[in-house]
C-alpha cells in the first residue's frame, strides 16, 4: 500500500492494484475536523485541546470508534474502542523524521516517513508496514496514523494544532 497526497487537505491509501482503499479529507488547515472514507464514512473531530474522536453516525446516534489523545513528550495515544486496543504513535529519537505506530506490547506495526511536498504545501509519506502485523494494519488504522503524523508535524512547526495535555 502507498499513501498519495492529493492536496493539503486530502490523503489516500492506494493498494498495489491501484484501488483506493480509503481517504482522509480535512475541512481546513487546523486538522480539527475530517472525514474518513473507507467502507463507511467516519467523522474525525477535535473535541477538546489535544483530543480527537472518530465516530460513525447511525440510526441510534453517534458511535465512537476511536480516540486520539496528545500525551507528554509529543506522543499520541490511539484507542480503538470497538476492539479495546491501544496504540502509541511517536517520532523516532534520531535526527531523521520517522513516525512509528506501536501496539500495546511496544511492537512497531507501521512507520511513516514524511517528505515535504512544496507544490501541495503538505507532506508525502512513505508507508512501511511490518509484515508480522500486516493483518492488524487495516485502512482505518493507517488513516488514523496519517492523522497523527499530520498533527505531530504541525505541532513541531508551530501549526494550529493544540499541543495541550492534561497533567
Amino acid at each position: 500500500m502507498i499513501i498519495n497526497t492529493i492536496s493539503k487537505e486530502k490523503f489516500e491509501i492506494v493498494t498495489e492494484d491501484h484501488f483506493v482503499a480509503g481517504s482522509i479529507t480535512y475541512s481546513g488547515n487546523s486538522f480539527s475536523e475530517a472525514i474518513l472514507l473507507i467502507e463507511e464514512c467516519f467523522s474525525l473531530l477535535l473535541v477538546s485541546p489535544g483530543i480527537w474522536v472518530t465516530g460513525l453516525k447511525n440510526e441510534q446516534g453517534d458511535k465512537i470508534i476511536a480516540t486520539i489523545k496528545t500525551e507528554t513528550g509529543g506522543v499520541l495515544s490511539l484507542r480503538k474502542c470497538n476492539k479495546k486496543r491501544k496504540y502509541t504513535f511517536k517520532k523516532s529519537t534520531n535526527w531523521k523524521s520517522r513516525f512509528s505506530l506501536l501496539n500495546s506490547a511496544g511492537e512497531e506495526l507501521l512507520a511513516l516517513i514524511p517528505a515535504v511536498n512544496w507544490k501541495k504545501e503538505s507532506h508525502d509519506y512513505i508507508l512501511q508496514l511490518n509484515e508480522e502485523f500486516e493483518n492488524e494494519c487495516d485502512s482505518f488504522l493507517i488513516l488514523q496514523a496519517v492523522h497523527c503524523a499530520n498533527c505531530s508535524l504541525s505541532m513541531m512547526t508551530g501549526g494550529e494544532v493544540p499541543a495541550l495535555i492534561s497533567v
